[in-house]
C-alpha cells in the first residue's frame, strides 16, 4: 500500500508540510547495550512551545547461533513505551527528556511469524527447532561465562534520556532544515552480568525538500559504556546513519520509506549476526489531524536478515503541541 501510494498523483501535495521521518530506533538487545537514538525531525519545536510524544514499538525477536566464540539465544517479544517531553527554549533551541519503559516475555506472535516465513520462503533461522512463544535473552563467550542475561520485565524503566537540539540552518520557505542534537542517557534496565554505565551521542539531522517529496537524513556517533564486565567484547563507540524518503499524499498525510543502519557494538566474534552493522527497512505513514496533533505508524523488517537487527517491529506515535 505504501509503495503504491508513493506514485499517487496529487496536484496540491507539493504545498504540504513535512510529516516524516518515521519514529523508530534500533531494537536489538545486542545494540541496546548503548544508546540507540531515534530518527527524528530536524526542527526544534519553536520558542515557548511544549510538545509531548507517546511512542509504542512492539517487536518480535529471535536469534539463535553457536560457535567456538559464542552462544547466543534471543527469543522474546518486547513492547517499548517511550514518553518524551520537549520545550522550545528559543526559536532555534529545543530541550527535552525521555523515559523508556520495557515489557518483555514469550509473546504471542511466533506462530504467525513461522507461518509467513514459510509462505514467503524466508526460512526459519532455527525457529522451528524451539518451542513457540518462549523467552530468552542470553549471550555467552562460547563457554560458561555469560555476557548478556536479561530477565523478563513488565513496564520496567529501560533508560532516561535528556537532550538538546540546535537548529543550524533553515530554508527560506521553512521546508528545509539542518540541526545538531546531543543526547545523554542513564540506563536503568538490568543485565545480571553487570550494571550499564551512562553514555551519549551527537547527531546531525537534515531535511531537503523537492516538490511533493522530502529527503530526511541522520548521521551521528555515540560512546559505548556498558558494564565493565563487557569491555573486552565491546567497541568504544557506535555510528548511526539513516535516510528517509517522504511523499506527500494530501493535506494531512504522507508515505515514508526509510533505511537505518547502526554500527555493531560487539567485536571479536567474527560472525555476521553479532559483529556486523544492524540494518533495517522501515515503511509507514505519517500525518496530522486537528491543530497541534501529529502521528506516524510503521512496520520495520531487518534487511538483510543475518545481521544483529531484530526481526520486525510494529510501531505508532502520537504527539501533541501546546503554545
Amino acid at each position: 500500500m505504501v509503495l503504491v501510494a508513493f506514485g499517487a498523483p496529487d496536484p496540491g501535495a507539493s504545498q504540504q508540510p513535512p510529516y516524516g521521518p518515521l519514529t523508530w530506533e534500533e531494537g536489538s538487545p545486542l545494540q541496546r547495550l548503548a544508546l540507540a537514538p531515534p530518527f527524528e525531525r530536524a526542527d526544534p519545536v519553536g520558542a515557548g512551545v511544549v510538545s509531548a510524544d507517546l511512542w509504542l514499538g512492539y517487536s518480535n525477536i529471535f536469534e539463535q547461533d553457536s560457535s567456538a566464540t559464542h552462544q547466543v539465544f534471543l527469543d522474546t517479544e518486547r513492547l517499548l513505551t517511550a514518553l518524551t517531553v520537549r520545550w522550545g527554549a528559543a526559536e532555534r533551541v529545543e530541550l527535552g527528556g525521555r523515559v523508556t519503559l520495557e515489557t518483555t516475555g514469550g509473546g504471542i506472535l511466533d506462530g504467525f511469524v513461522h507461518w509467513y516465513h514459510e509462505a514467503l520462503g524466508f526460512g526459519q533461522a532455527n525457529r522451528d527447532r524451539f518451542p513457540q512463544d518462549g523467552y530468552s535473552q542470553e549471550l555467552s563467550d562460547g563457554g560458561p561465562d555469560l555476557l548478556l542475561d536479561i530477565p523478563r520485565r513488565t513496564l520496567g524503566v529501560e533508560d532516561v534520556q535528556v537532550f538538546g537540539t540546535w537548529l543550524l540552518a533553515r530554508g527560506a520557505d521553512g521546508r528545509g532544515a539542518l540541526s545538531l542534537r546531543g543526547t545523554l542517557r542513564a540506563p536503568v534496565a538490568t543485565n545480571t552480568v553487570g550494571t550499564e554505565r551512562a553514555d551519549g551521542a551527537l547527531l546531525a539531522l537534515a531535511r531537503v525538500p523537492a516538490g511533493a517529496w522530502y529527503l530526511h537524513g541522520m548521521l551521528g556517533a555515540g560512546a559505548v559504556r556498558a558494564s565493565p564486565e563487557l569491555d573486552g567484547v565491546l567497541r568504544s563507540w557506535s555510528g548511526f546513519f539513516g535516510v528517509a524518503v517522504e511523499r506527500s499524499l494530501g493535506a494531512h498525510v504522507a508515505a515514508v520509506a526509510q533505511v537505518q543502519l547502526a554500527s555493531p557494538l560487539l567485536a571479536g566474534f567474527d560472525h555476521r549476526e553479532l559483529d556486523w552493522p544492524a540494518s533495517n527497512l522501515v515503511l509507514g505513514l505519517a500525518g496530522a489531524w486537528r491543530e497541534g496533533w501529529s502521528w506516524d505508524a510503521s512496520f520495520q523488517e531487518d534487511v538483510p536478515a543475518d545481521t544483529p537487527a531484530i526481526d520486525f517491529t510494529l510501531s505508532v506515535r502520537v504527539s501533541r503541541r501546546w503554545r
